[in-house]
C-alpha cells in the first residue's frame, strides 16, 4: 500500500524582496535551516519533511539502509527571477557501498503535468520535462555527465530522456538519471544551460549531505504556472523525495505583488511516495 504523505495550508510568498537572500553553497543557514535540528525553513519555502527519518532494522521506505540512504527533507521556493531548491539526505557526493555493491547518486528532476507515471508490472517509456545533474563525471561519479554537450554538475536540461531503477521491493520503476548513450556519456536531452549547483557535507557532517541549487525561470520556457514534481532518489532507489508545487514559472511579478498559492488553481502541494513492506 502506497501512502501518500502532504503538508496542507497557505503559504503567502512576497515579490520584490521579502525573502532572504540564498547563497548557493550547500548551507542552510540562509533558509532557517539547521540539519538535525530545525528543519522548518523561515523564507516562505513549500517543503517535505519526513515524519520518520529511519524505521526499524534501517527502514527508510521503500527501502533499507538507514540513514545514508534516507531521504529527508525537499524545499523549493521562488522569487522574481529564480527558482531555489534544497535537498537534503544522507548520500554522499561520491556514493557509498552497501552489501558489496556501490551506489551513486542521482539527478534531479522537474516533471510537468501530465506527470510521468511509474509502472510496476512493465518498463514504462516516457521522459521528463527537466532535469540537473547532480554530479561532474570521475572514478567516484561514474553516473556524472562527460561530453562536450554536458557540462558537468550544475547542468541543466530540457526533454530529457531517463535512467531508471527498478525498486526491488515494491517493483516500481523510479527516475535515476539523464540517460547517456555511447562512449562519450552524452546526455540525452537538450542542454539549457549552466545553473548554480553545490552538493555539501562541510556543515553538517556525514549524516545530512544537502543538494543546493538555482535556476533561472527563464530556463524553464514556456512552463509559466504549471504545476510540477521535483523528485530525487540514487541509483538502487531505497528512498525517494517528491515534492510537487505550482510556482510561477518564467513569469516575472510585478515589484510588491502579492503572490497567494494555495488550494486553487496555483495550489501548492507536497508530499513523498513510500511503499509499505507487506
Amino acid at each position: 500500500m502506497t501512502k501518500v504523505l502532504g503538508c496542507a495550508g497557505l503559504v503567502l510568498l512576497f515579490a520584490g524582496g521579502a525573502f532572504a537572500d540564498i547563497i548557493v553553497n550547500g548551507d542552510l543557514s540562509d533558509w532557517g535551516v539547521t540539519p538535525g535540528v530545525n528543519w522548518q525553513n523561515s523564507v516562505g519555502a513549500q517543503q517535505w519533511s519526513a515524519p520518520n527519518v529511519v524505521g526499524p532494522n534501517g527502514y527508510v521506505g521503500p527501502g533499507y539502509g538507514g540513514q545514508t540512504f534516507n531521504v529527508q527533507e525537499t524545499y523549493v521556493k521562488t522569487d522574481a527571477n529564480s527558482l531555489y531548491y534544497a535537498i537534503v539526505t544522507g548520500f554522499p557526493d561520491a556514493g557509498t557501498t552497501y552489501n558489496g555493491t556501490t551506489y551513486y547518486p542521482g539527478d534531479i528532476f522537474f516533471d510537468l503535468s501530465p506527470y510521468y507515471t511509474p509502472s510496476a508490472s512493465t518498463t514504462p517509456t516516457g521522459r521528463m520535462d527537466f532535469a540537473v545533474e547532480t554530479t561532474t563525471y570521475d572514478s567516484q561519479h561514474p553516473l556524472g555527465g562527460m561530453s562536450s554537450q554536458n557540462q558537468g554538475a550544475g547542468s541543466f536540461y530540457s526533454n530529457v530522456g531517463i535512467d531508471l531503477v527498478s525498486n526491488q521491493w515494491n517493483g516500481v520503476y523510479y527516475p535515476k538519471g539523464i540517460d547517456r548513450t555511447g562512449l562519450n556519456e552524452l546526455a540525452d536531452g537538450t542542454l539549457v544551460g549552466q545553473t548554480s549547483f553545490a552538493y555539501n557535507d562541510t556543515y553538517y557532517g556525514t549524516n545530512y549531505y544537502v543538494m543546493e541549487g538555482q535556476i533561472p525561470l527563464a530556463f524553464f520556457g514556456n512552463a509559466a504556472g504549471s504545476p510540477f514534481y521535483m523528485d530525487w532518489t540514487m541509483s538502487c532507489g531505497n528512498d525517494i523525495g517528491q515534492l510537487g508545487c505550482s510556482m510561477p514559472l518564467g513569469k516575472v511579478p510585478e515589484p510588491g505583488t502579492l503572490l497567494l498559492f494555495g488550494s486553487g488553481a496555483l495550489g501548492v502541494f507536497g508530499w513523498i511516495r513510500r511503499q509499505r513492506i507487506k
